[in-house]
């Protein structure tokens, strides 16, 4: 079959076109597009170059000179720099049976077996190499271009070995807990106001009935040999808004306070304080490599999620996103990464669960 290069696509003679389109290649050109020629197709460069590797492709340049594979992919490369990465995900995906359409920024991905305009496509793919970066802004931004499109959204990485890994990227959505908030701010009703004093990075309760109540009703903190409570910093901000905790701080010194012993405090405090509530409990997620582990009740036995709050101009290195999503893979828990602006009273705490895909 034969082929001539023009610009981003491959032209192939009317003759093909049946054949190919049924077999998921190109789309047709229609009349007065791409030097008008009626009824031909037009293929990708990714289609092309799967199409010439597997010898079913001659390419000609634009003007009919011969064209080799070399200086095929030397032409591709100069549009898409990243072609490499491109053709190594296209390729996987024809050889695993789907329908690809390869679009300037992103892949559409159809079922297998589906013809491209009989059904929808079921998802976007974007495509990176493991030494690109990917900032919490475009992750957040991918969320709603995935809901605007009513698609999946998926991250094809491609390493060094030239192994591909995907990527699952979509809001993440709680189920209401247990614990409302409603029952934490009614504990002043059974606890009274508790005082408490300030130690370090640590706030601590040290009657015993008092802490024993806390830590049953809620979860909070941890209990000592001598039945004192240890808080967290965002544990007793979030108790001391909801009455039930006492210091010699005002509240909003409080917060100021904390927020000089934890760089990333009002961060963390902000999305402490909205799942918490939603009815959900967040205990330290620190021995996972995340700010927060998420219960649904306070007698669950294990954590259904990891929460790692990140500010919007966060930028991850591929392989630290990588990592994150492999150990809460490892441990059955869903990788969730929130994000706030920069202050954490701007705007809405966006969600973010990244999962490994089984494509």
């Amino acid at each position: 079959m034969q082929g001539e290069l023009v610009g981003e696509q491959v032209l192939v003679a009317r003759v093909e076109a049946e054949r190919l389109e049924l077999k998921g290649y190109g789309r047709r050109v229609e009349k007065g597009s791409i030097r008008e020629r009626e009824e031909t197709v037009a293929l990708s460069l990714e289609e092309a170059a799967y199409l010439l590797e597997t010898g079913k492709l001659e390419l000609t340049a634009e003007h009919g000179a011969a064209l080799t594979p070399e200086g095929f992919f030397t032409h591709a490369l100069s549009i898409y720099p990243n072609f490499v990465a491109r053709y190594l995900v296209y390729r996987d995906l024809k050889e695993r049976g789907y329908v690809v359409q390869p679009g300037g920024t992103d892949f559409l991905l159809y079922p297998r077996g589906a013809k491209q305009g009989e059904k929808p496509a079921r998802s976007f793919i974007r495509i990176a190499s493991e030494r690109d970066s990917l900032s919490m802004k475009e992750l957040v931004e991918l969320v709603k271009l995935a809901h605007n499109m009513r698609k999946e959204a998926i991250i094809a990485v491609v390493d060094d070995d030239s192994a591909i890994t995907y990527y699952e990227v979509k809001e993440a959505k709680f189920s209401a807990g247990e614990q409302r908030a409603e029952e934490v701010a009614g504990l002043d009703a059974v606890v009274g106001t508790a005082p408490a004093i300030l130690r370090g990075d640590k706030v601590v309760v040290l009657d015993p009935p008092v802490a024993a109540r806390l830590l049953e009703t809620g979860l909070f903190g941890a209990l000592t040999k001598e039945q004192s409570l240890i808080l967290s910093l965002v544990e007793a901000a979030y108790l001391m808004k909801r009455g039930v905790l006492k210091l010699e701080l005002k509240y909003e010194a409080f917060l100021a306070h904390a927020a000089t012993l934890e760089r990333d405090f009002r961060l963390k405090y902000a999305v402490y304080q909205d799942l918490r509530e939603q009815g959900l409990v967040l205990k330290a997620g620190f021995k996972f490599g995340s700010h927060f582990r998420v219960y649904k009740a306070i007698n669950q036995k294990h954590s259904v999620d990891l929460i790692h709050v990140l500010p919007e101009q966060f930028v991850f290195a591929l392989p630290e996103l990588a990592r994150s999503v492999r150990l809460a893979h490892g441990v059955k828990k869903r990788m969730v990464f929130a994000q706030l602006a920069s202050r954490a009273t701007e705007g809405p705490i966006r969600y973010v669960a990244i999962g490994r895909l089984k494509l």
